[in-house]
């Protein structure tokens, strides 16, 4: 099957807000996935789960810029540079995505940060049950998507009682 690849608007960004120490609060639950507020990306919301092999990962709303972000976050990823940039593919069933990842490095977790604008990343995230992410230094990951579209359903709901910035 030929999977025509979209390209992911990307913008140059140090470190992911999570990792910058800014205080994410909790905003509830969707299934598996937590859903939390970011106010250093202007009230964001995002939801990230954990999964058993230590990958965190996150998905979510950057109000402030106009956009989104993908992040993945492995304490085993230590060979992750801190600010270094790459190209990272977001791998759906039927669709591609290609982008820019900053690398994030801190004492205990590494990975990377995606910033997209392109609404179709979260309408393929929403309704997929898997993506695999494949990043430029040859590591592939693959996420379950399970449970993402009630998860996206409550971002938007968080998102929608956050002040606008």
């Amino acid at each position: 099957m030929i999977r025509p690849m979209m390209t992911l608007t990307t913008a140059a960004i140090l470190a992911a807000t999570s990792v910058q120490g800014q205080e994410l609060s909790k905003w509830g639950d969707a299934g598996d996935w937590e859903i939390l507020v970011d106010p250093a990306t202007g009230n964001g919301c995002l939801m990230q789960k954990q999964f058993d092999d230590g990958t965190l990962f996150q998905f979510g709303t950057v109000p402030n810029r106009d956009g989104g972000f993908v992040a993945a976050y492995n304490p085993d990823w230590s060979d992750i540079e801190d600010g270094a940039k790459g190209t990272v593919r977001f791998e759906f069933p039927d669709v591609r995505f290609v982008g820019e990842v900053i690398g994030v490095a801190t004492e205990d977790r590494f990975g990377g940060y995606a910033f997209f604008d392109n609404p179709n990343v979260a309408q393929e995230f929403a309704r997929s049950n898997d993506m695999t992410i494949d990043g430029e230094i040859g590591r592939v990951i693959a996420i379950s998507l399970k449970g993402t579209s009630k998860a996206i359903k409550s971002v938007k709901a968080c998102q929608a009682e956050q002040p606008k910035q």
